[in-house]
């Protein structure tokens, strides 16, 4: 097996260039065809809430400590609402036939940049049904929260709307990650054939294989028979 340099690997690249372009376009149609009609598109429906950290709304001074301790309250504030007892009051407000581990696989909660607002995401293969749920769990939440912790208080921002298209999965990303993948593949396979490859095209490839000078070069008559063909042999 030869040495590589840059040079040669160019030389190879540009020699199976249309195989190349093949490979990569085949991978390309692959992830394309697998995102459209094997991946199963999933809606995300999202709702907010404003985390309090003192019950009593008839106090209007909010302290930085107080917005301090409804940042970290959304933590956990988003693990109660995955406990069954939550979930539960959801699947029978909703009405919708869903276990609770499936419901608690949809659910997400996070801070919205770091501030005391609560972000409730439901992510399922039927938006109208992800939005149901993110709006029951709003629905759900302050009572269950208020009778868990015993202070502090939510109030709802903005419900859920049905999304109107599906946050996964991404064409363009899969399809971008196809065409690298085979860009990847379709390289490596030139380059391995070259190195394994035993025919002798050039001087250069004689040089290395056999490690002694040429002596002489015999005219491959047959190829002379062809204008547009013409080479030698070398010896």
């Amino acid at each position: 097996m030869e040495e590589l340099d840059i040079r040669q690997i160019f030389s190879y690249l540009r020699r199976h260039f249309w195989l190349i372009v093949s490979i990569v376009l085949v991978a390309a149609s692959l992830s394309l065809t697998v995102t459209y009609f094997f991946i199963t598109p999933q809606y995300e429906a999202s709702a907010t809430l404003y985390v309090f950290n003192n019950s009593n709304r008839s106090d209007t001074t909010i302290s930085s400590s107080d917005i301090t301790t409804s940042q970290k309250l959304i933590a956990t504030y988003s693990v109660i609402m995955q406990c069954d007892n939550v979930i539960n009051k959801v699947i029978e407000t909703t009405g919708l036939e869903y276990t609770p581990g499936q419901i608690r696989k949809m659910f997400s909660g996070s801070s919205v940049n770091n501030t005391e607002v609560m972000k409730i995401t439901i992510k399922s293969e039927d938006p109208v049904d992800a939005m149901i749920i993110a709006n029951a769990f709003i629905d759900v939440a302050p009572e269950e929260i208020l009778r868990v912790i015993k202070a502090g208080a939510v109030e709802i921002l903005d419900r859920a709307v049905v999304p109107s298209k599906p946050s996964s999965p991404n064409m363009v990303k899969n399809v971008a990650v196809g065409v690298v993948l085979g860009l990847i593949v379709a390289i490596a396979f030139v380059i391995l054939y070259e190195l394994f490859n035993t025919k002798v095209r050039t001087e250069e490839n004689l040089l290395r294989v056999v490690k002694a000078p040429i002596i002489g070069y015999i005219p491959d008559l047959k190829l002379y028979q062809d204008e547009d063909k013409k080479g030698q042999i070398y010896g």
